[in-house]
């Protein structure tokens, strides 16, 4: 263990400068096929071992609209888009204001309420308040056991 112990790094840089700029030969040549054989080995990587598929560039416009549409169908899908937009902000809202609560902080939002109310009604603004049921993924073993075995059924 006594090899590492006193670790000259200048000592070594300077070794490997003398020894680069002494006059080989063919040092320009092994350089060259060196640096090439890493940038093909890179490369190989890059290319080959980690496929990567660029996506392509794909536009669609009006894809569900028909070229006859009215005014009137127009107002109601973008009046429909802005109802969508008003919920989700209300339930993003809504959660904001549980986490200002947990942690004890003031966060008023009276005005967007209102606005949300008048835009959804008082029973979708009250739904968008409303926190959302957790998700019951799995019942742990303690919680089975609670519930007692499961009845037979009958043959």
């Amino acid at each position: 263990m006594g090899m590492f112990n006193k670790i000259d790094v200048g000592g070594g840089l300077s070794d490997f400068w003398s020894y680069i700029r002494e006059p080989r030969p063919h040092r320009w040549a092994i350089w060259g096929v060196a640096l090439a054989l890493t940038w093909l080995v890179f490369n190989g990587i890059e290319q080959y071992l980690i496929p990567y598929e660029k996506p392509k560039a794909e536009i669609i416009y009006f894809e569900n609209w028909k070229a006859t549409r009215s005014a009137e169908e127009i107002r109601a899908d973008w009046v429909a888009r802005a109802k969508e937009t008003t919920r989700r902000n209300a339930e993003k809202r809504a959660e904001y204001q549980r986490f200002a609560d947990s942690l004890g902080i003031e966060y008023d939002s009276t005005e967007a309420d209102r606005v949300t109310r008048e835009t959804l009604g008082e029973e979708a603004a009250a739904a968008a308040k409303k926190k959302p049921a957790p998700v019951q993924t799995r019942s742990t073993l303690a919680e089975r056991a609670a519930r007692g075995a499961a009845p037979k059924a009958a043959d």
